[in-house]
């Protein structure tokens, strides 16, 4: 847990665990990374997954739009010394929040790099990113894992198992190859280790979450794949977790 933090808040984040208890989800990854960049101090909360919406509902966080997932993890609460929580849920609103928390160590999410980082390295991993989402369900609880893939059949129209067939993660590296080498000469353009030089951002934090998140669902050689595709690749995964190693389990 990071430290060094001058606020007097009381800062959780809550996550969805493994069936071993540890971190798994890419979008938990991003925010426990930031946390740990900012130094601000944490604690670490489980939810499960058939239990998000009764846990959130009754609180002051407004859900989403999406009627079939109206709330989504992980969830930032920020509990003041005095008066009542504060929630937050989506990476812009945590973001925004925990820059004004601790406004030093900044995620550099708006600039313009940042923005034509998420333009190029979204597309370029998202066969990686659905190959990987048809194995989550094995790591979950057996509650998690019957929710998760009850909540999959319905939005992708098929089960888990027949969406892991038809996404198969070999083919996916294959697809995925060339716009990945397209980003590494990119990130090249400024000398590295990270997106913005010297200076870690949210930017190197995505990058490392989806490669964590494909290790932590089984595809460890995905990961090994995908960061020998460009130098740059391997350069970024090798600076964060240097920097930033996560204990998702407190």
């Amino acid at each position: 847990m990071a430290s060094n933090n001058s606020t007097s808040d009381e800062v959780q984040i809550f996550i969805i665990p493994s069936k071993d208890g540890a971190t798994w989800s890419h979008h938990e990854f991003r925010i426990l990374y930031s946390l740990q960049h900012k130094q601000i101090p944490y604690s670490v909360k489980h939810v499960e997954y058939p239990d998000i919406e009764s846990t959130f509902a009754p609180t002051t966080l407004a859900p989403k739009s999406d009627p079939l997932e109206p709330y989504e993890i992980p969830v930032l609460v920020v509990q003041p010394r005095s008066g009542d929580a504060r929630y937050y849920m989506g990476a812009l609103n945590i973001i925004q929040a925990l820059e004004e928390i601790q406004p030093e160590h900044p995620l550099l999410y708006d600039t313009p790099r940042s923005v034509e980082f998420r333009s190029r390295f979204g597309p370029a991993l998202a066969p990686v990113l659905q190959a990987v989402a048809g194995n989550v369900a094995g790591i979950l609880s057996e509650r998690s894992a019957a929710a998760f893939a009850e909540k999959r059949r319905k939005r992708w129209g098929k089960t888990v198992e027949q969406w892991a067939a038809e996404h198969p993660m070999s083919e996916a590296l294959v697809a995925a190859k060339p716009r990945l080498e397209e980003f590494g000469d990119w990130l090249e353009l400024v000398p590295g280790p990270f997106v913005h030089g010297d200076q870690p951002s949210y930017a190197d934090f995505t990058v490392v979450s989806v490669l964590e998140f494909a290790r932590a669902v089984g595809f460890a050689e995905a990961v090994e794949a995908v960061v020998g595709m460009h130098p740059s690749l391997k350069i970024i995964y090798q600076a964060v977790m240097a920097k930033q190693p996560v204990d998702g389990q407190n």
